[in-house]
Order: structure tokens, then C-alpha cells, then sequence
């Protein structure tokens, strides 16, 4: 097979070919698909990201948010798999589509939390609701900072839509829209109505997710989220943070071990000195 091509999507109303151009100029996200040609090669097709192709996506469909985006959803789908890995009853998923149930459209959350899923082991390209038993009970978009469209499906068309589908706390993560900007966090939790409520930040700022028992905020200099668990205070690491944190640690027991034998090198070399003297002392009393 030869080297696959690569073009702009043409769509009714929309661009062609030139579409890298236009995203570079408007801020807007793409979509990015591969298809297969009627003479049987794969061709990468491009186009701005719509609203049905962000809620409904296709098996392989890849949209690009940009480095930040991308680098900010693994780091949080990492710390929770991590700390959720000794309880097999919590699946945490990063970009996976959703099959939410009969009239709901079919997203892939950048990362949810499935509490109570049947057959976990079964999930694979998607979830779905119906077939587990359970929605999620947590669901974390992150806002694009780029795309005034995708910004108002995750802050508005997924409200209604996590709602209607019963997800219990959906988390919102607000990019930084300027290199010097900050990070934001705001959420919904499901009342007893069955009607989505704004999460409420204690006095630290901290927003607790009932459903994981986890707090999560903003870091003081804003460039990150801090995610601990409510029980214990104890700080979810990605699994760069432990193996620092393990590396500091045998550094640390290093350094104990060595200043151990060095003082007990000194005590041994002291013990000798002392026992020389009380032997030169006890040859001089003897007037050897």
C-alpha cells in the first residue's frame, strides 16, 4: 500500500482544501479521520471540528486541542487509575465513547470514573450504560481555550446531556486562555430532583466529588489541579511523581545508611584509640 495522503474534508458549507491554515488562524479545533479510498488506500481526511462529529464520534477519529489539552487529560486520567487500581469495583477511562442510552448522542469523555460496572473486562473502544448497568459516576471534560464552539458543548450541550444520562457529578477543568493565566475547576452534582446543581467551593476552594471521595482544586500557582483524597489528605501522584518520590526516598535511605556506617566507623575507630590509651596508661602506671 502506498503512503497514505492527506487532505482537507470537504463538507457541504464548510472549507477545503487549506484547513491546517484556517486553524491556525481561527483557534478552531480539528478533526482528523482516516478513511478508505474506493481504490483501497487509506487517506487521513481533516476538517474543523463539528458539533454532531464532538458528540458522536467516530471509532479512530483523533481532534487536536492543542499540547496542553492533550498533556492535561492524561496527567489526571493517570493519577486516578493509579489510585483507583487496588478497588476492581472503580474503572477509569480516558477518551473512550460513551453509548449513554436510547436518544442521547455518543461522546468520548476526555475522563470518567465507572463505579459498579457488570463486566468491566469487556470494555474496550466503548462503554455503554446499558449493557454495564451503571453510568459513570464522574465525568472531567477539559475545556478547550481555543475553540469558542467546543467550549460551549463541554460548559452547556453536556450539562443537559450528563444530566439526562443520570451521571452523578460531571467536573469542568477550564484551560489557562493566556500563557500567564490559571487554571479553573467548576462542576455540577445531580439534586434529589434529578437536576444538575453547581458544585460549591469550600473555603479552600476545593470542590469534593462525593461519588470518588477525592477533593479537587487548583494549585496556589494555578498551573495545575490537586487532586486529595478526602479521607486520608493524601495527594494523588502521576506515576512520574512516585517514581521521583521512590527515587528520593532510596536516596534518602542511602544517605541514612552511609552517615550509619560512617558514625559507627568513627565509634569503632574511637573505641580503639580509647583502648590503646587505658593499655599505654596501664604499661606507664607499671613503669614499663
Amino acid at each position: 500500500m502506498t503512503e497514505p495522503t492527506r487532505r482537507a474534508l470537504h463538507r457541504e458549507g464548510g472549507p477545503a482544501a487549506g484547513g491546517s491554515r484556517q486553524e491556525e488562524e481561527t483557534g478552531g479545533s480539528l478533526l482528523l479521520r482516516w478513511v478508505e479510498r474506493p481504490d483501497g488506500q487509506m487517506e487521513l481526511l481533516e476538517a474543523p471540528l463539528t458539533r454532531e462529529d464532538y458528540l458522536n464520534p467516530q471509532l479512530g477519529d483523533k481532534w487536536l486541542q492543542g499540547k496542553l489539552h492533550g498533556k492535561t487529560i492524561r496527567d489526571l486520567a493517570d493519577r486516578l487509575e493509579r489510585w483507583f487500581q487496588p478497588r476492581p469495583e472503580l474503572l477509569v477511562l480516558e477518551d473512550v465513547k460513551h453509548l449513554l442510552g436510547r436518544g442521547l448522542p455518543k461522546p468520548c469523555p476526555d475522563v470518567s470514573v465507572i463505579r459498579g460496572a457488570r463486566r468491566p473486562e469487556r470494555v474496550d473502544a466503548s462503554f455503554d450504560v446499558v449493557r454495564q448497568g451503571v453510568p459513570p459516576c464522574l465525568i472531567i471534560e477539559v475545556i478547550s481555550p481555543r475553540d469558542a464552539r467546543v467550549r460551549k458543548i463541554d460548559e452547556q450541550d453536556k450539562v443537559e446531556i450528563y444530566q439526562r444520562a443520570g451521571v452523578p457529578e460531571y467536573l469542568l477543568l477550564d484551560l489557562p486562555r493566556e500563557p500567564s493565566g490559571r487554571f479553573g475547576i467548576f462542576g455540577y452534582r445531580l439534586g434529589p430532583a434529578g437536576a444538575y446543581q453547581r458544585l460549591v467551593p469550600d473555603e479552600q476552594g476545593r470542590l469534593l466529588s462525593e461519588t470518588t471521595g477525592l477533593w479537587f482544586s487548583i494549585s496556589p500557582e494555578g498551573h495545575r489541579v490537586v487532586i486529595r483524597d478526602v479521607a486520608t489528605g493524601e495527594l494523588l501522584q502521576t506515576s512520574v511523581e512516585e517514581e521521583q518520590g521512590r527515587k528520593r526516598e532510596a536516596a534518602a535511605r542511602e544517605r541514612e545508611t552511609k552517615a550509619r556506617q560512617a558514625a559507627e566507623e568513627r565509634a569503632a575507630t574511637a573505641e580503639a584509640e580509647l583502648a590503646r590509651l587505658r593499655a599505654e596508661n596501664e604499661r606507664l602506671r607499671r613503669g614499663e
